[in-house]
């Protein structure tokens, strides 16, 4: 047979090979674009992703319940917090105004008001220990004698005695306060431990030892001096008394407390009136507010004088 009578069928041979080694090279570039192309990065600015959820481990805390913004830290990123999100060690929670949040582990939970940092430090199978970077005031609870949660804050170091309930307290001057109401803690600072029993309190000034137990007050103690109803334009001093586990806001600015409880706190006074708000909050989150207005005395005007156009004396 001649060569010409074969090309019939060795064309539709080449074309049908052809036709399938083009189809497998087109499900590889397909295959490759979908599957091994490289992801973006995200763009600086756009708000934190919402991490996976997964189940929490044994030792490991679980956000239970959060309202307002909280956030996680993890691997290095800020993400945004839901229910269910699990923290391990290192990982860092922040709330932010008028937002809350609770941890949960075994028996043991922890309650975060606004504007706090708090660290998860160390996880093992019956300890936990966190760290408080940032925040007012945490409660914790410990349901079972065979677990131990322990809270750092500053140079000061809170651990639950056995079943308890606690909380502890934290000024931006450094103070740091410990009130147990059921139960105990062990309160320890510079190289002294206290035991805080359930319906007592212990505070650490910047640099000193824990104070002896003492009973919480019934109700806050809050009272104020407040400067003459008419002062001149100036500085005006408010001075006052709270208990020294305390926490004093005027006008919305962190005020010190001595360890007598004493505090001062200095206020622009420019305007006619001005209203002064002085808040304390003790250990266990009782809070009590007075309010003052001050009056600017203003100096005496002078008479206004009028020449009358007339002559001064009669002729």
């Amino acid at each position: 047979m001649s060569p010409r009578g074969r090309n019939p069928s060795s064309r539709f041979q080449v074309a049908a090979i052809v036709l399938v080694v083009a189809i497998l090279a087109a499900a590889t570039l397909v295959s490759r674009f979908f599957f091994e192309r490289r992801r973006p990065e995200m763009p600086v600015g756009l708000p934190s992703p919402v991490p996976r959820m997964r189940l929490a481990e044994p030792t490991q805390f679980r956000l239970s319940t959060l309202a307002g913004s909280v956030e996680a830290f993890q691997n290095g990123q800020w993400y945004v917090a839901r229910a269910g999100h699990v923290l391990s060690s290192k990982d860092v929670i922040r709330t932010h105004d008028d937002s809350s949040a609770s941890l949960l582990r075994g028996s043991v939970e922890i309650k975060l008001g606004d504007n706090m940092d708090l660290r998860v430090d160390k996880l093992d199978k019956k300890t936990a220990k966190v760290d408080l970077l940032r925040g007012k005031r945490l409660s914790a609870k410990v349901g079972n004698d065979d677990e131990t949660l322990e809270i750092d804050a500053l140079d000061t170091r809170t651990t639950n005695v056995g079943t308890a309930s606690f909380a502890v307290s934290m000024s931006p001057s450094g103070k740091v306060s410990v009130a147990a109401s059921q139960g105990a803690a062990r309160f320890e600072s510079q190289g002294k431990q206290v035991l805080v029993p359930g319906g007592n309190e212990s505070t650490a000034f910047p640099g000193a030892a824990p104070s002896d137990p003492e009973p919480i007050p019934e109700q806050i103690l809050l009272w104020v001096i407040w400067p003459d109803d008419d002062k001149s334009e100036g500085l005006s001093n408010i001075r006052g008394h709270a208990s020294p586990s305390s926490r004093v806001r005027v006008n919305g600015e962190e005020t010190p407390v001595a360890s007598d409880g004493s505090f001062l706190a200095r206020v622009q006074v420019s305007e006619p009136q001005t209203r002064v708000h002085v808040e304390a909050e003790d250990t266990v989150g009782r809070q009590k507010a007075v309010d003052k207005v001050l009056r600017l005395r203003l100096p005496p005007r002078a008479p206004s004088l009028q020449p009358s156009g007339g002559r001064l004396w009669k002729e």
